[in-house]
């Protein structure tokens, strides 16, 4: 390089850090304090339900912010983050009009700020080998002296920071929960039978983000009356459930109770967390017909749903050999399979299931079906049997034909409705006392007349028809409770730290708070998400690889009728069976085959290294303009309102 390109380029650097100074400047002066919050969640905003909740509040609570500043001169990135903290919690003080006193205190090592973050029960973090810990939690309390906190304010949840706060305040503010009560066959809670024997179990994030803010009981799955205390019933996968435990839920639903309701074609869950209530290889799908069917809809039997937009990209090789592929039963639902007009999933991003079912409403139902999940128009529905132990995912992706139709995963049942049990109640079945009789044969034949036919009888308090229009929340899909389909779990300190990759943990504490009635969290709930997906690539993505694909398979097919002739050549035998010599032809057959199949699998390469190529290409490019965007938009603002303004003060300067 010569002198005067090295001269001309120090000098470019040199014009550029003064432009970068002069544009922070100018925009320090311009704009001072403000604050322009250009996230498409609007993450640097106080919610509507956030001020919801702080108009609510009563009696005063005490907020204290334990920050050691030690730790952002330590690590600036928690000074940052400790900022923008503190600045929110001042905003809360303020809307709340006098109802929060916020303290903010820095707990000194061995000082008695420190012993108060200790009792409060704030998660210290050593910084090195000497010991001394330091602190960034919060300590909240009210009126009649109910606690609650957050040990440590974890930089991977930043974008839940006002979910995670507006909860804590709405803990305190209303610190009596409403009622879950829970009915599952599956171990969300882990396994009891291990936690009998004192074996470690872990629950859910599903059901822990629950109990934050509701109580959670589980009442079994044989009880003939729903407890009446329990404001809400969150059933999942029901399986064999007595008759008397159906007509349970039928009459807490007829007098006005409300129920989410998961019910599963096929529960991965089962298989993945065995318990001793679902034990590994029996039964994976719901049995719930009765009650849906009384409330007018019914899970298509025996089918899943398979989309070819939403499929989530699996390994599909074996061994050491990786093959991504499109699992076409493993859905991350995004835009508009989401209903945007419903409270429940109105602010979510996106969802992932598993092995879904699709849901119809019944014909001439009085009830109102409304979709609130959905498939893509590229779905078709697929046997359960294709999906279950080591699914074909090659196979189903080449065997997919689309049927236009899309099918829900999720709806909202409301309206008028009748008793599922219009004959009366069930008559509980009591054990065969004939079997117990020594003096009757043990192989007398049972009576045609009392075979399986269930037996009702008259209930004088039994509604028959809804006190009110029922509401209702299926969901055709278990598996998205299951903590590895939606969110990473890490030890943090003996802590869990959960960072959700969709919003499935949103929308069960949304569609409870829907239907419990307690709906101020909704908005804020679903404003962060780890995962920020690249639509336009990921389209783009699925076009080349269905080109990709054809080709492949072209390839393939190629690949192995070369390796068919290849292999008959080299078992060349005579009529008694053994092995001849071979041919020149022969010879020279098999040196030009083993050319061919050289040849092609260099062809497979080639191409599955141009796809690659053009997608990371347009990865780079987006990248680069998502990051660069933003900040050369602020600079032209910048310089633009700085002439502005120069242009006036010239313009005064020659009047005056």
């Amino acid at each position: 390089m010569s002198r005067s390109a090295t001269g001309m380029t120090l000098a470019g650097l040199g014009l550029a850090a003064v432009l970068l100074i002069s544009i922070n400047a100018l925009s320090g002066k311009l704009f001072g304090g403000d604050r322009f919050d250009l996230t498409d969640q609007h993450l640097y905003t106080l919610s509507d339900g956030t001020k919801a909740v702080l108009s609510k509040i009563d009696e005063p609570i005490t907020l204290k912010l334990f920050y050691s500043k030690e730790l952002g001169d330590q690590v600036p990135s928690f000074g940052v983050y400790a900022q923008r903290v503190r600045e929110l919690l001042q905003e809360y003080a303020a809307d709340a009009h006098g109802k929060i006193n916020l303290e903010l205190l820095d707990p000194q090592p061995y000082s008695e700020v420190e012993d108060q973050a200790t009792a409060a029960g704030l998660q210290g973090v050593p910084l090195d080998d000497g010991g001394e810990q330091v602190y960034f939690g919060l300590a909240g309390s009210n009126s009649t002296d109910d606690k609650q906190t957050i040990a440590f304010f974890q930089p991977d949840r930043e974008r839940f920071i006002e979910y995670d706060l507006t909860k804590l305040v709405q803990q305190l503010a209303f610190p009596k929960k409403k009622v879950v009560g829970l009915v599952s066959s599956l171990a969300l809670d882990g396994d009891p039978m291990a936690r009998m024997q004192g074996q470690p179990t872990q629950s859910q994030v599903v059901l822990d983000q629950l109990r934050q803010t509701f109580d959670v009981r589980d009442i079994g799955a044989g009880f003939d009356k729903v407890p009446d205390d329990v404001d809400l019933l969150m059933i999942v996968q029901p399986q064999k459930l007595p008759a008397k435990t159906e007509y349970a839920i039928d009459q807490f639903v007829m007098k006005g109770g409300h129920a989410l309701v998961f019910v599963d074609p096929n529960a991965e869950f089962a298989q993945a967390h065995p318990s001793m209530f679902n034990p590994q290889g029996g039964p994976s799908a719901a049995n719930f017909d009765r009650l849906l069917k009384a409330w007018g809809v019914e899970l298509v039997p025996g089918k899943v749903v398979g989309d070819r937009v939403a499929a989530r990209r699996v390994n599909a090789g074996s061994g050491t050999h990786v093959q991504a592929a499109e699992y076409l039963a493993w859905l991350n639902l995004k835009g508009d399979s989401i209903n945007h007009d419903d409270p429940v999933t109105g602010q979510l991003g996106q969802l992932n299931f598993a092995t879904a079912g699709d849901l119809q409403p019944i014909k001439d139902a009085k009830t109102k079906f409304e979709w609130l999940v959905r498939s893509s128009p590229q779905s078709e529905l697929i046997d359960t049997a294709k999906v279950q132990g080591l699914p074909d995912v090659l196979g189903l992706l080449s065997s997919f034909k689309a049927t236009g139709e899309r099918y829900t995963l999720a709806a909202r049942i409301t309206g008028p409705a009748d008793t599922a049990f219009p004959d009366g109640k069930p008559v509980e079945e009591k054990p065969d006392d004939a079997k117990k009789d020594p003096a009757k044969p043990n192989d007398a034949k049972p009576d045609a007349a009392k075979s399986d036919a269930p037996k009702f009888t008259a209930d004088p308090t039994q509604v028959k028809v809804a006190k009110e229009p029922i509401d209702i929340i299926v969901v055709a899909d278990a598996d998205m409770l299951d903590d590895r389909f939606w969110v990473q779990v890490q030890d943090f300190f003996g802590q869990r730290a959960a960072t959700p990759l969709a919003n499935n943990g949103d929308l069960v504490q949304n569609a409870v708070d829907s239907l419990a009635g307690t709906g101020d969290l909704i908005g804020l709930r679903s404003r962060g998400s780890a995962v920020r997906p690249f639509t336009v690539v990921d389209q783009l993505q699925r076009q080349a690889e269905d080109s990709y694909r054809a080709k492949e398979k072209q390839l393939q097919d190629k690949l192995r009728e070369t390796q068919s002739k290849l292999a008959e050549l080299r078992t060349n035998k005579g009529a008694d069976g053994k092995e001849e010599p071979l041919t020149a032809e022969q010879q020279q057959s098999i040196n030009d085959l083993s050319a061919t199949i050289i040849q092609t699998r260099s062809q497979l390469r080639q191409v599955q290294l141009a796809l690659r190529q053009d997608i990371d290409r347009l990865k780079g490019l987006l990248v680069g303009l998502d990051v660069a965007l933003v900040p050369l938009a602020l600079a032209v603002l910048a310089l633009v309102v700085g002439l502005v303004r120069a242009q006036r003060r010239k313009r005064r300067a020659q009047q005056a």
